[in-house]
C-alpha cells in the first residue's frame, strides 16, 4: 500500500531507544494539543496558520509522527511559544545535569539532536548541545527569539546566516549574534556538524 505523501507521518526510530522515542513523541503530540486547545484552534485553523497539513497535524497530536525541526519552529510561532516547549526529558532537580539525562529534542532528520546542558530553560543562561546533519538546513523556517546567542562549533562546518549575513564556521569557530534577528543554520558537508550554542535569556 502506498502512502499519500501528504498525509504521511515524519518518523523516526533511533536504534537503541525506542522506547524512549515513543515517550517523547507522545509527549511532543499531547503538548501540541494542549496548546492548540489553549489558543482556541482548530486543527484545521492551525494547520493553515502553520502552513502544514491537518492530517500530518493530527497525526503528530496523536503521537504518531515525529515532527521535523522545520515543523516544530513553524507550530512553535503559530503558537507563540519557543521551540524548546518540545523538549523531553526525564526531570531532575538541581543544578547538575548528568550526560544520560539531559532534555533532547530528536526530530526526524537522520542525526539531528538537540540536548538541553543547562537544568531548565527558566534561569538566566540556557546552553545547547546540537549535532546537525549533513544536508540539513532550515532556511525555509529561520529561528527567531529574544536575546543574544553565542555558538561554537566543535565538530564538522557549518554556515551560519543571521538577517541575510552569512558566516562559515569551521571547527573551533564562534559567532556572537543578537538571536531576536532570524537566523539559520546550513550543514553542506556530507558529515555531522556539532556545536554548542549559549543564549541569554534561554528563548530557544
Amino acid at each position: 500500500m502506498e502512502l499519500n505523501p501528504a498525509y504521511a507521518p515524519e518518523v523516526t526510530v533511533v536504534r537503541g531507544v525506542e522506547d524512549e522515542t515513543e515517550r517523547a513523541m507522545t509527549a511532543a503530540g499531547a503538548l501540541v494539543l494542549q496548546l492548540r486547545r489553549e489558543a482556541g484552534y482548530s486543527i484545521g485553523a492551525l494547520a493553515a496558520e502553520a502552513n502544514l497539513s491537518p492530517g500530518l497535524l493530527s497525526q503528530i497530536e496523536r503521537g504518531q509522527g515525529n515532527p521535523s525541526l522545520t515543523t516544530l519552529i513553524k507550530l512553535s510561532q503559530a503558537l507563540k511559544v519557543p521551540v524548546g516547549r518540545f523538549f523531553h526529558t526525564t526531570d531532575q532537580g538541581g543544578a547538575l545535569v548528568k550526560r544520560d539525562a539531559r532534555r533532547r529534542l530528536e526530530v526526524a532528520e537522520d542525526n539531528l539532536v538537540y540536548e538541553l546542558l543547562t537544568p531548565n530553560m527558566q534561569g538566566q543562561l540556557g546552553v545547547l548541545r546540537a549535532q546537525i546533519a549533513a544536508g540539513w538546513d532550515n532556511r525555509d523556517a529561520p529561528f527567531q527569539h529574544a536575546g543574544e546567542e553565542c555558538v561554537t562549533v566543535l565538530q564538522g562546518r557549518l554556515y551560519v546566516c543571521v538577517n541575510r549575513v552569512g558566516y562559515e564556521l569551521d571547527e573551533g569557530d564562534s559567532l556572537t549574534y543578537d538571536s531576536s534577528l532570524p537566523h539559520w543554520y546550513r550543514n553542506s558537508t556530507t558529515t555531522d556538524a556539532v556545536l554548542i550554542g549559549a543564549m541569554t535569556p534561554p528563548s530557544f
